[in-house]
């Protein structure tokens, strides 16, 4: 549910970036991302990771049981469904976190941060900020 909140957040700053700035990867199959598309009206490419190979390239770790009860996993499930998103269907890797990744030409990357729980989402307006040097 905070990947639809993060998409939210993405999607009413889209006129900060370009169509081709922004590629989310997702965790599930078709079906599940043309939903996910649809429902949150998400204006950018999103390419599917079904069995995790993206993932396991760019280290991105997955949540145990006690990750999602830290208290500030917690705390962002109930701002995020205070805000409205709902987990709707899981993908195939439901325990996955997630990264924000800005790689420039020579796939060199300039800006990394990775999920230590759900909401810990990378600031925009630094992911911004790296987008437009």
């Amino acid at each position: 549910m905070t990947c639809r909140e993060r998409a939210g957040q993405v999607r009413d700053r889209a006129a900060e970036f370009s169509a081709d700035q922004i590629t989310a990867i997702g965790t599930g199959g078709k079906r599940y991302a043309k939903a996910f598309i649809e429902d949150t009206g998400y204006p950018f490419q999103v390419l599917l990771d079904e069995d995790g190979e993206a993932a396991d390239v760019i280290g991105t770790g997955t949540m145990s049981l006690g990750t999602i009860l830290r208290p500030k996993a917690v705390l962002a499930g109930v701002k995020s469904l205070a805000g409205g998103n709902r987990q709707k269907n899981l993908g195939r890797r439901p325990t996955q976190l997630g990264a924000t990744l800005v790689i420039g030409p020579g796939d060199k990357i300039l800006y990394e941060d990775y999920e230590d729980h759900p909401g810990d989402h990378a600031d925009l307006d630094d992911v911004i900020a790296r987008l437009a040097k």
